[in-house]
């Protein structure tokens, strides 16, 4: 019964967070609407722009799912006793379970857990360790970064040398658990510079280019609203957090800036939609395979 009953809460509250999420992606547009002038220039940027830069945008969008899918290889695979998911297998439950984020009751995170319950075995409380575990790494890493930036221009350094900066860290990885969380740490270091790029073209094309230190605190900005439980893909947050910090860090007005997140949002569905309906097949292949072998 207390089961059922955090059930239920669970489904009010994803309920809730797609309401809110919907909500503030209509506000971002209502937003960009009543810029008039700039949402022009924004629409005349980009219906002008060179169509490698929409190449590179979904580019950076692969490179950020290759990055999810082998952060969650890292730590699905060193679980004992050992698991060995398969590349293949994980990008499809990646795409998967992304598509499936968008839609009400989020059930992305959910049919990946049961996947890997039925083919692997993995007790449920294991992948959500897992899930938190991924989750976890991706928000130290965009405080990592964005520390590292603030650390940076303070000091009148490099930017670079707050993307390098997790180096420091290998003469302390003197265990094997310490270097297989410090392999998953450096995959989600690697993902939050792709978003850097990520925004870096999306701001490009609607006519507002920023630089690179910008564009990668912004990134990290993404990330973390990426990490808010119950909103799937972080819907609505995700914009607003860049729009409300881009003017701060950028010296990029609202609008342009919700115009460039929103920009970036439309690609990541274009990409995830053909993803993630091809990798359907390939999942319940695996699925009836199992099922077959459970039989016999």
């Amino acid at each position: 019964m207390d089961q059922l009953l955090q059930t239920n809460q669970r489904r009010q509250f994803k309920r809730l967070g797609l309401f809110v999420g919907l909500a503030l992606l209509a506000a971002a547009l209502w937003t960009i609407a009543r810029s008039g002038t700039l949402a022009s220039q924004a629409w005349q940027h980009l219906r002008h722009a060179s169509p490698l830069l929409f190449a590179a945008l979904l580019g950076c969008v692969a490179v950020i799912t290759l990055c999810t899918t082998l952060c969650m290889l890292v730590l699905t695979n060193r679980t004992r006793p050992p698991i060995r998911v398969q590349f293949r297998e994980m990008v499809a439950l990646i795409c998967a379970s992304t598509l499936g984020n968008f839609v009400p009751l989020q059930p992305g995170l959910i049919g990946r857990i049961a996947f890997h319950h039925q083919v692997h075995g993995i007790a449920v409380a294991i992948s959500v360790l897992i899930a938190i575990q991924s989750t976890a790494l991706t928000g130290i890493a965009a405080l990592w970064i964005g520390a590292g930036l603030a650390i940076t221009h303070a000091a009148q350094l490099s930017w670079i040398a707050a993307i390098l900066s997790p180096m420091l860290l290998v003469p302390f990885l003197r265990s094997g658990t310490a270097r297989e969380f410090a392999a998953a740490f450096f995959i989600r270091i690697v993902e939050t510079c792709a978003w850097g790029l990520r925004i870096h073209i999306t701001f490009q094309l609607i006519g507002q280019p920023i630089d690179a230190p910008a564009a990668l605190a912004l990134a990290c900005v993404a990330n973390a609203a990426n990490t808010i439980p119950f909103i799937g893909n972080g819907i609505g947050v995700r914009e607003w957090s860049v729009g409300f910090l881009a003017p701060l860090i950028a010296g990029v007005p609202l609008a342009d800036a919700l115009a460039a997140e929103l920009l970036g949002r439309v690609v990541e569905i274009i990409f995830f939609i053909p993803a993630g309906l091809a990798a359907w097949p390939t999942l319940h292949k695996r699925l009836r395979v199992q099922r077959r072998a459970n039989d016999s």
